[in-house]
């Protein structure tokens, strides 16, 4: 047996991209199904979802996807994204929400407004790439980088990052973010993310001060409130985007300093 890496199996192995792919394609249907019939997940039940044997045209799901693309399906197939119809704490405020099936305009594929049903469960490649061409790989499929496109499911994201010094120079959401794993290009938490753009004001004194306390660029520069799920939902939240310090997070550390 040919004594392969990890990590070689994860980036070049087609059989194991195809292996998870049916993994989360047969979960995501049958946890779909399950809901319809109140038997699975918190709250109201899910909208019913096309099948993959009646897949909206144009559709083919990221089984298909994987076949070409395996390490960015292996990089998908964890996160959020891939588990947005079924996250916990999404199910609890569907079950109140007055119109429940435009919950799945962001948290699921192919959602249709007008017959309330979509077609995959989570936010799947064709969500952003679009549903795929037959023309593919000869021609491109569209390229989910725009701001806008990211923006309209993270909406306060989008409203704090336009009026923020990012937004105002053009710093893209992908400039920092990975759009497979979700995560940043770079772990923020060690502070070289930011430093990559802004290695002078991370040598000055005040920051050097900081690090010396282990506090990162993130803990200021990022604060949000906690248990935000409410405001999460009806796209409110303060995510940390505008990247501005408030008074309230210095407070938080310098409480009795004037």
């Amino acid at each position: 047996m040919n004594r392969m890496s990890t990590a070689s199996l994860r980036l070049n192995s087609p059989w194991l991209a195809l292996l998870l792919s049916a993994v989360i394609l047969v979960t995501s249907i049958t946890l779909t199904v399950m809901a319809s019939s109140g038997q699975a997940g918190v709250g109201a039940p899910l909208p019913d979802a096309i099948g993959l044997s009646s897949l909206a045209p144009g559709f083919r799901g990221p089984q298909h996807c994987a076949e070409c693309h395996p390490s960015e399906f292996y990089d998908w197939s964890g996160t959020t994204h891939a588990k947005a119809s079924f996250d916990p704490i999404f199910r609890e405020f569907l079950h109140e929400a007055q119109e429940p099936g435009e919950c799945f305009a962001c948290h699921a594929t192919g959602y249709n407004a007008v017959t309330g049903q979509f077609v995959m469960a989570g936010v799947t490649c064709e969500a952003c790439h679009g549903p795929y061409r037959d023309s593919h790989p000869g021609q491109s499929m569209e390229m989910a980088a725009s701001d806008e496109l990211c923006g309209s499911c993270h909406t306060s994201t989008l409203i704090e990052w336009e009026a923020s010094l990012h937004g105002q120079a053009g710093i893209a959401c992908v400039a920092c973010h990975a759009v497979h794993t979700q995560k940043t290009h770079v772990a923020a938490s060690a502070d070289a993310l930011c430093a990559g753009c802004h290695e002078q004001s991370t040598r000055d004194a005040m920051h050097l001060a900081h690090k010396g306390e282990n506090i990162r660029c993130i803990s200021c520069h990022l604060s949000r409130p906690e248990d935000q799920a409410a405001q999460a939902v009806s796209g409110h939240a303060v995510t940390g985007h505008s990247f501005a310090v408030s008074s309230d997070v210095c407070a938080d550390c310098h409480e009795d300093q004037p």
